[in-house]
């Protein structure tokens, strides 16, 4: 007896193309598949001397309908957790008609795709690629592309405020610079972070110096954060600039009376503090 039980062909294409696309990945990474549908078919670890190195993932789509392009409506939340991963996200689609594979970089349309997801009401946004792009057979074939994840990555650890030094020599490019307010914002707050931890570490080893320096640089860089001010204040207290310290704490107390955001038993509790300071300068 026969079975009743039928395939369809787009799943047996959607099949084909996984693993005509995880074939050509092998190539150049390791490449380990979900058994769940995320949005993610892929991660991958990029190969470098045949050590696993730079992670990244990819979305595996089949088609025999490619012509000139390739497009499909993609689910919004698909788009956010692409957006949303630490590493890059490549969209590659199997041409069955040609036996071809084609990939484009979903973090080349952050900005693109973040906008559209905000302004636009439909609850899928329309992605195409062109063949401009190719996915190919055979070990080291693929360099463009290999050559995109590592940009893309650099291009992540931007969009999250951590540029990094571009090239791989002894003398590096320097970081390229924020590309909006949001990478701005996140780049200051990720240097006040740094600065932060190393201000802690010359606390510990008590080198009132380089303290001074750090803090100096603190209550310069950025003027909304009443610590900046409090740390300067009792680092020139102990280097007998009374004077100095007093000035500063006096701002560190302008700026917790001017914040009406903070609860303000905390806060009195603070200003309370901040005050014996200045009484201690007089």
């Amino acid at each position: 007896m026969s079975s009743s039980v039928k395939v369809a062909w787009e799943t047996r294409l959607g099949k084909i193309g996984e693993a005509e696309i995880e074939r050509r990945l092998a190539c150049f990474s390791i490449p380990q598949r979900y058994d769940i549908d995320v949005g993610i078919d892929y991660y991958c670890e990029l190969l470098k001397d045949s050590s696993p190195s730079t992670p990244f993932y990819v979305q595996a789509k089949g088609t025999k309908h490619f012509d000139n392009k390739w497009g499909q409506s993609i689910k919004k939340p698909t788009i956010m957790y692409w957006l949303q991963q630490a590493f890059p996200v490549f969209l590659v689609v199997y041409d069955d008609n040609n036996d071809s594979c084609y990939w484009m970089s979903i973090e080349d349309l952050r900005y693109t795709l973040l906008e559209k997801v905000s302004k636009t009401e439909a609850e899928t946004i329309y992605i195409n690629m062109d063949r401009s792009h190719i996915l190919e057979k055979g070990e080291g074939k693929n360099n463009e592309f290999i050559k995109k994840i590592k940009d893309d990555l650099a291009s992540i650890e931007l969009f999250r405020g951590r540029p990094q030094f571009k090239g791989e020599g002894y003398v590096k490019a320097i970081p390229v610079p924020p590309r909006s307010r949001l990478e701005l914002l996140r780049t200051r707050g990720n240097v006040r972070k740094y600065l932060y931890s190393l201000v802690l570490f010359y606390m510990k080893i008590n080198d009132l110096e380089t303290l001074y320096t750090l803090c100096d640089f603190l209550t310069k860089f950025d003027k909304s954060h009443y610590n900046h001010f409090v740390w300067f204040g009792v680092i020139n207290r102990l280097l007998g600039n009374k004077e100095q310290a007093r000035r500063s704490f006096e701002e560190a107390l302008g700026i917790c009376e001017r914040d009406k955001t903070w609860p303000r038993e905390s806060m009195e509790k603070i200003i309370t503090q901040i005050k014996r300071e200045i009484e201690s300068c007089m």
